[in-house]
């Protein structure tokens, strides 16, 4: 470990897969294990109230959204039909009864503090619009795509594809979904299995740049620009716009141009934004996880200091 000075006293870490969130938590709070991830929103309660663990909550920029795949769907080519997806979809209600108010609704890819943040670039649920929409479109009557997502990636991610696709069905775009583990669902995605895709996106760099290179520029392999976009949207006139951020130094300016990104995906609804993850950790009296613990969500374990209860 680089860090000649870490405060740590552990020795040996065990890490231990527990897919269901019901059995992680029990785990935790039997003493089973001593630190876990995540805490679903469900059981923040029941771990606040135990006396022999704690919770420790952060706020997040890990985009969850859905990627249109305009290679497989005409409609998705139709810039109106992208709109009425975006307004149909309530995003803030999924914040508010699936996440339980532990996230943040999206309106576009990077949150506050991101450079490129636009404030008035906020979620749009409007089912009405979304109806008219269709029907400038010359869809009023619908069609039928598939869908796929994780079931054990993000937090309730099976959850929130299911209520996405019932609120699909009332534009009349009926929704074949398909969940499964990441382990096959990563490869699907690969292949741009289905239609709509999920994914989750968190920067590396802080700020949107990072999200737009990989998820909505157009796909390019010999870049690896767009790798991550199942949506196969492609606006080159954004792409100029992150290019150019990338090589301003001017701290201001690169702000600026990123805005006129986001922008210019949210006018164009390049994607279906759904909220940015909160994190929850879960840790036994006597592990001191809040020191160690970011928004990156990758904790310095080397530093973690455990002492007796």
């Amino acid at each position: 470990y680089w860090d000649k000075q870490s405060p740590g006293n552990v020795d040996n870490i065990t890490l231990t897969p527990i897919k269901e969130n019901a059995t992680r938590v029990a785990a935790l709070l039997s003493g089973g294990v001593d630190f876990i991830y995540p805490v679903p929103p469900n059981d923040h309660e029941r771990i606040k109230r135990s006396d022999d663990a704690e919770l420790i909550t952060l706020t997040g920029s890990r985009l969850i959204s859905f990627q249109l795949n305009q290679d497989r769907v005409e409609a998705f080519q139709d810039k109106r039909v992208r709109q009425a997806i975006v307004h149909a979809v309530n995003n803030e209600g999924i914040v508010k009864k699936i996440m339980k108010g532990f996230a943040e609704a999206a309106g576009q890819q990077g949150p506050e503090g991101y450079a490129g943040y636009v404030d008035e670039l906020e979620p749009r649920y409007d089912l009405k619009k979304a109806k008219q929409l269709m029907k400038e479109a010359g869809y009023e009557d619908g069609f039928s795509v598939t869908m796929m997502a994780p079931n054990n990636r993000y937090i309730n991610d099976a959850k929130i594809a299911q209520t996405v696709a019932s609120m699909l069905e009332r534009i009349n775009i009926k929704v074949d979904l398909k969940t499964m583990p990441k382990a096959q669902y990563w490869p699907a995605f690969d292949e741009r299995a289905a239609d709509i895709m999920m994914i989750g996106w968190h920067s590396d760099t802080e700020d949107s740049a990072n999200m737009t290179e990989y998820t909505t520029a157009c796909a390019d392999a010999s870049t690896g620009w767009g790798q991550y976009n199942s949506g196969n949207y492609c606006n080159e006139s954004v792409d100029k716009l992150v290019k150019a951020a990338g090589t301003e130094t001017n701290l201001d300016k690169r702000a600026k141009l990123l805005q006129e990104v986001e922008k210019e995906l949210y006018q164009e609804a390049a994607y279906v934004p759904l909220h940015w993850e909160n994190l929850a950790w879960g840790a036994r009296k006597g592990v001191k996880a809040e020191e160690v613990v970011n928004i990156m969500n990758f904790p310095y374990l080397a530093d973690l200091v455990v002492s007796e209860k």
